[in-house]
């Protein structure tokens, strides 16, 4: 079978990943429903310039996600696998791109091997399928990456309009950090390959014009909207503070090594293997693909780890610099597999500790199928390291990588079949509105102390939210009002207030209550709270 049959077989595989029950796990809080619900809201106003959630405007991204999920939800419905499609089409085009690159620097084989990295790195399939800006925003940004990457006679003299278009179209999926994140990677990248970072005068302009044209109509109306003060503020808040000061999701800056070590297991062992070897031993114009990669990759996770909020998903921009690196490493290794086979037997080794580790886990008090999916993992992996050693020991390392492959493939499947429709669960609404018909009876909602997007999504319905300490006030509206807490915070409502209540359902740490009375005074005098 030729190479680009398999090339095309990996894509089929990386579908079925992306795709199998992608429409029977709930959507998820918080920024799933968040994002589905802001393009519901769109659609329905009618308004593209300003998007809303909840009927305020929601003003923290940019609106593109929102811009292609109008004409899905106006065709295909609202449904999970719809509003995820954006995300799926982006990862299975950025695994397209990446072999595109690969092809054009390694060959055939190499276009092959590194969409199948790509296909088999957890973090890339956990995100792609997931309705979040980012995989949106990786596609524009690795286009760019291509496009920089490639010989000027592999992409035509509209190669610096075509760059800023696709820049414009990042900026356009989650603001700022779709223009600076390419920029350092194409100046990390070209400065480590000893090509000009300075380009032309001509392109700087037609990259100029490119973004402009896509990025500015909209920019200025919204400009106009909200008013330079406004949008002064917005930029400050949602960009600066949040970079620099850490308004949300504040981490160490080591914290995305916990991130590459999981989020691409096992193709950390050849990576770690690669960044050394392009960076003290490449030399040369055949290395200048891996010291592009590797140092736009560094240059990238520098920049993350600068920044004080951080996510696993933000470096997913970065996971085809990881792929493309690791494909090279490989062919290092294929051209003297008797000298070069230290990538692949730490590759081997890292499967056998992490099968091991995921024996370990099997055996904790997990949820049942936490358990299952653990244990039959740790039971693919032990396997695929048996015969990855086996490959060391013969000097072949398509056999090591094909068997860390296959392994990751597998237990990848075994994760989006069985763990994750039951975790999406605890982190979705949709269970508790299942097990509480009152929720949907149409009466005043009211959530205490939290924010639950996905009930606003699954009831399409506004709850109000209100403060623990103002619960009382709340309930002297007297309009039959059905409320959502956390049972930990139940007893901070306090006693009066809580004999004016009954539980009517509740599902894990959630209690739904309605009010008994309107007047605590007509009820004798107790300390005891009907809530257990």
């Amino acid at each position: 079978m030729s190479h680009r049959w398999v090339f095309r077989l990996v894509l089929a595989a990386a579908a079925l990943l992306l795709l199998v029950r992608v429409g029977s796990v709930p959507i998820m809080d918080p920024d799933e429903a968040r994002y589905a619900r802001t393009s519901l809201e769109m659609m329905r106003s009618g308004d593209l310039v300003v998007p809303t959630f909840e009927e305020q405007p929601r003003l923290a991204k940019p609106p593109l996600l929102h811009w292609l999920h109008l004409p899905l939800f106006r065709l295909l419905g609202t449904s999970e696998w719809v509003v995820r499609l954006p995300s799926v089409l982006s990862t299975l085009l950025a695994i397209w791109i990446t072999g595109w690159i690969a092809r054009r620097r390694f060959g055939e084989e190499g276009a092959v091997w590194a969409a199948l990295i790509m296909t088999t790195s957890v973090l890339v399939v956990c995100i792609g399928r997931l309705n979040t800006l980012d995989a949106l925003l990786a596609v524009h940004i690795l286009a760019v990456v291509a496009l920089d990457i490639a010989e000027p006679e592999e992409v035509g003299r509209y190669r610096s309009l075509v760059v800023g278009c696709l820049l414009g179209l990042a900026f356009l999926a989650k603001g700022p950090v779709g223009v600076i994140l390419p920029l350092l990677v194409m100046v990390a990248g070209r400065t480590a390959a000893g090509r000009p970072v300075v380009p032309s005068l001509s392109g700087v302009l037609r990259a100029l014009a490119g973004l402009c044209a896509v990025a500015l109509p909209w920019g200025l109306v919204f400009l106009k909207r909200l008013g330079a003060g406004s949008t002064g503020g917005l930029l400050q808040r949602e960009v600066l503070d949040r970079f620099f000061d850490g308004t949300d999701h504040v981490e160490p800056p080591w914290y995305y090594a916990g991130v590459l070590l999981v989020g691409f297991m096992p193709w950390v062992a050849p990576l770690a293997v690669g960044l050394f070897r392009v960076a003290f031993l490449g030399r040369g114009k055949k290395a200048r693909t891996g010291l592009y990669a590797g140092a736009g990759l560094l240059a990238g996770l520098l920049f993350f780890s600068l920044g004080q909020g951080k996510l696993p998903t933000y470096i997913l921009p970065l996971a085809p610099l990881v792929a493309i690196l690791v494909t090279w490493e490989l062919g290092q290794e294929l051209q003297a597999p008797h000298e070069r086979r230290f990538a692949a037997g730490l590759l081997a080794g890292t499967m056998a500790g992490f099968g091991a580790l995921l024996a370990v886990v099997s055996a904790l008090d997990l949820p049942a199928e936490a358990g299952t999916t653990a244990l039959i993992g740790a039971g693919v992996y032990i396997v695929g390291a048996i015969i990855a050693f086996i490959g060391v020991l013969r000097h072949k390392p398509r056999h090591v990588f094909g068997a860390a492959a296959t392994a990751s493939g597998l237990f990848l499947l075994l994760i989006m079949t069985v763990f994750l429709p039951s975790h999406a669960r605890s982190r979705s609404s949709l269970p508790l509105l299942e097990a509480v018909p009152a929720l949907k009876a149409g009466r005043p909602l009211v959530v205490v102390g939290m924010n639950l997007p996905s009930l606003t999504w699954y009831l399409d319905q506004v709850p109000e939210k209100v403060r623990v300490v103002h619960l009382s006030e709340r309930l002297d509206r007297d309009d039959a009002v059905v409320l959502i807490m956390d049972r930990r915070d139940v007893p901070a409502a306090g006693a009066r207030t809580l004999r004016r209540l009954e539980e009517i359902g509740s599902l894990e740490k959630f209690v739904v209550l309605e009010e008994i009375a309107p007047n605590p005074d007509l009820i004798p005098d107790s300390r005891d709270s009907p809530i257990p």
